[in-house]
């Protein structure tokens, strides 16, 4: 018997994913037939659905039941459509406040993000279907429950993302040790809808993402350090935008 919230075998995760349930995401067996992969893949992609190919190994530490090479498991929060829900935040007079997490490999992190992303006021949380952790159990216990609370989008590109948030007029903020700029607490002062960008845990943001953004800071660190964990830095900033 698959545990709640797992659904294995072909023919379910292929009625999952035409159902339009939120899905948190799909394995398959790297070795399954090309055609039953080309149409899951197909579905996965028309839903926003993070899809990987993975040994049989990985799926039977998921379920030892008879899971024909497809286990999905369901999502324990349902995603807001992005571009639904900024529409609704201006047609209400509310300047949005979002944060993008970009490339966040760490369900801690992604749970410690959305907490201070709660704390402060964010509005939107953006996650990419690729580019980040799962959001799972472990990341909602990690959040302590915001992201129970927290709306949050997620997109299958977080470049189309970008072009489509900055057509809104969207100041694109990005915290990077690269950056000349040493934040201060009167350096956003003047603005009252933002979006921040938080890059990988080792990489950061890309060089092409970092040269799409209209300003880019780093964080002040007196002591014997030169980088610090990125949902640290990201309440730091967080702070620095609503004060």
């Amino acid at each position: 018997m698959a545990k709640e919230g797992v659904v294995i075998g072909y023919h379910a995760v292929e009625e999952l994913l035409q159902s339009g349930e939120t899905i948190g995401k799909v394995y398959i067996n790297s070795q399954a037939d090309r055609h039953k992969i080309g149409t899951l893949r197909q579905l996965a992609k028309a839903n926003d659905t993070p899809f990987q190919m993975v040994p049989v190994e990985k799926l039977n530490r998921i379920s030892r039941a008879n899971h024909q090479g497809v286990i999905a498991i369901k999502s324990p929060i349902d995603f807001v459509p992005l571009e639904e829900t900024i529409t609704r935040m201006y047609e209400e007079g509310k300047p949005p406040k979002i944060l993008v997490a970009d490339g966040i490999q760490d369900i801690r992190n992604i749970g410690a993000i959305s907490r201070s992303c709660l704390a402060f006021g964010v509005d939107l949380m953006i996650v990419g279907v690729k580019a980040n952790a799962e959001i799972g159990e472990g990341a909602i216990k990690s959040s302590a429950g915001a992201l129970l609370k927290l709306p949050v989008a997620r997109v299958s590109s977080l470049s189309n993302t970008l072009t489509y948030l900055k057509s809104w007029g969207l100041d694109q903020i990005a915290a990077s040790e690269k950056s000349d700029v040493v934040l201060k607490s009167d350096t956003f002062k003047e603005l009252d809808s933002w979006v921040l960008w938080m890059g990988n845990e080792d990489k950061g943001l890309s060089k092409e993402r970092l040269a799409l953004m209209d300003a880019t800071v780093c964080i002040n660190m007196p002591g014997d350090t030169d980088s610090l964990n990125v949902s640290v830095a990201a309440g730091i900033v967080l702070h620095s935008l609503i004060s």
